[in-house]
């Protein structure tokens, strides 16, 4: 089991999306966990992608919907990518500043 912290009070700008830098998938699950501080749009999508060449990326899951506090969506199984980073995309005008990370098990 491995923790990796991914967005520290990262400003995340509507029309402009967020990219986390890509750490190497050590289980088969993977578990988003966020804290909103701060949020003048709707809400915020993080999105788990993998790649086995840190070049293409592929979408794993989506969590949308996230707004003020903490949230810790499902984990995502089967994951099978070498490498693994979050996207981070606002919905509505505004920002939102937000701390994220990613908890890889094995399941």
């Amino acid at each position: 089991m491995a923790y990796h912290l991914l967005a520290s009070r990262l400003c995340v700008v509507n029309g402009t999306d967020a990219f986390s830098p890509a750490v190497p998938n050590s289980g088969n699950a993977v578990q988003v966990d966020a804290v909103i501080f701060n949020n003048s749009a709707t809400s915020l999508s993080i999105v788990v992608e993998g790649s086995n060449d840190n070049s293409n990326w592929s979408t794993i899951t989506t969590n949308a919907g996230l707004t003020l506090g903490y949230s810790a969506p499902a984990a995502s199984t089967g994951v099978g990518f070498a490498w693994v980073r979050l996207r981070m995309v606002v919905a509505g005008t505004g920002v939102i500043i937000v701390a994220a990370g990613v908890n890889f098990t094995h399941q």
